[in-house]
């Protein structure tokens, strides 16, 4: 397994978690949706909490972004992004897992929104057992429960 840590995001480097999440979402939500730079900026910074991002790091090195949060129901992801340098190397597999065993160690599910036209993410979390708990035209609602 390859062995990452989450490192907390400084305040300084807050809006670099909005170019990382728009490197990696803007094709997605561009084709699901149309693009509003304003409104997907606004959307990010007034729903997600500082707190609630982490560096994911490799070998010193800086790989990705995740950002999720403890709710009373369960774990839930906001975003995964691997740096696409560093895609294809299983390190979307040990992230999730990883949230998986934090999880499990609270004793909730981990949960997460996808987009449906986000074909590699969902292949993703239907590999690592993830159920649809509920979709809509654009997104399905993954759960993955505790001990799955």
């Amino acid at each position: 397994m390859v062995d990452i840590e989450f490192c907390s995001i400084s305040k300084t480097e807050l809006p670099l978690t909005f170019e990382v999440f728009k490197a990696a979402m803007k094709p997605v939500i561009e084709e699901a949706l149309g693009w509003d730079e304003a409104f997907q900026q606004h959307y990010f910074t007034s729903r997600l909490q500082p707190s609630w991002f982490y560096w994911v790091v490799f070998q010193g090195e800086r790989v990705g972004l995740v950002c999720y949060k403890h709710t009373e129901q369960s774990v839930h992801l906001h975003l995964l992004a691997v740096f696409e340098s560093w895609q294809r190397q299983g390190l979307g597999v040990t992230i999730t897992n990883q949230l998986q065993q934090e999880a499990q160690r609270a004793g909730k599910p981990l949960t997460l929104s996808c987009f449906k036209n986000n074909a590699p993410a969902v292949a993703l979390y239907r590999k690592l057992g993830f159920a649809v708990a509920s979709q809509d035209a654009h997104f399905f609602d993954f759960i993955r429960h505790v001990g799955e």
